[in-house]
């Protein structure tokens, strides 16, 4: 079974297909993609439409039940608001988890709404996602730092480090509570990333979507073949995803 971890509903998706995921999911089946994490993008780039894209991804899991898990976002700028939204979006749209890009979004870590954002998911038991590799506001190590604060949250590394910070990933995913999504580093990164990060917490990503391109093959492709055993494979790919979900 493969599960993508990262995977976007793009604002062409949405032009062109107005909430229907037919065709997104003839992707994922041309990959034998079993479901995928799904971030939006719209969410990320307008704050004012971000409840909308919020309600966008959770119309599109009911239509592809355990198929898609919707990543919603919030802006930690709107205070209280951004409180409320997290809220609704657990409580009334029933999301995964959460998607933040504190560098499109343009917020600190150390942001205080925030704060309370990562305290309530650890309460609610839903995973925090975040784009990580780029100064300044989204580096591995300020995220390692944020997981020790909120040691009951699970914060994931979503490109682990990309090209540039994939040892500072290696280093955050010490924490037990950090995983690392394999989706931006070389080949010999994501080797050393699996030698050196618990086997248990290491998931597998595309970030395809926020063009009609078609990214999962590349990504894909250059992980099955790495020198990664082919058990470690088998759990980075099916296993692992299923046990971020699960708090029992």
């Amino acid at each position: 079974m493969i599960v993508d971890c990262h995977a976007h509903w793009g604002m062409v998706w949405e032009e062109r297909d107005h909430g229907n995921p037919s065709k997104f999911l003839e992707i994922l089946d041309r990959h034998k993609i079993a479901s995928t994490y799904l971030m939006g993008f719209l969410n990320l780039i307008r704050q004012d439409l971000s409840p909308q894209d919020n309600d966008t991804l959770a119309n599109l899991a009911k239509q592809a039940p355990n198929r898609i898990f919707p990543l919603a976002t919030t802006w930690p700028q709107l205070g209280e608001g951004a409180i409320r939204e997290f809220i609704r979006c657990v409580e009334d749209l029933k999301v995964t988890g959460f998607k933040f890009h504190p560098w499109m979004q343009g917020f600190s870590l150390t942001d205080p709404t925030f704060a309370k954002i990562c305290g309530l998911a650890g309460e609610l038991q839903v995973p925090i996602f975040f784009h990580d590799g780029t100064p300044c506001y989204s580096l591995p190590e300020q995220i390692g730092a944020l997981a020790s604060r909120f040691p009951k949250t699970r914060f994931v590394l979503g490109h682990a480090g990309l090209l540039w910070t994939w040892r500072s990933a290696i280093l955050a995913a010490q924490r037990k509570n950090v995983w690392i999504c394999l989706c931006g580093p070389h080949a010999r990164a994501i080797e050393l990333i699996c030698e050196r990060v618990a086997p248990d917490r290491i998931l597998w990503g595309s970030d395809w979507g926020p063009r009609f391109t078609d990214d999962i093959e590349y990504r894909l492709n250059l992980f099955l073949k790495t020198k990664v055993p082919s058990k470690l494979q088998e759990l980075i790919l099916g296993v692992n995803p299923m046990r971020l979900l699960d708090y029992s």
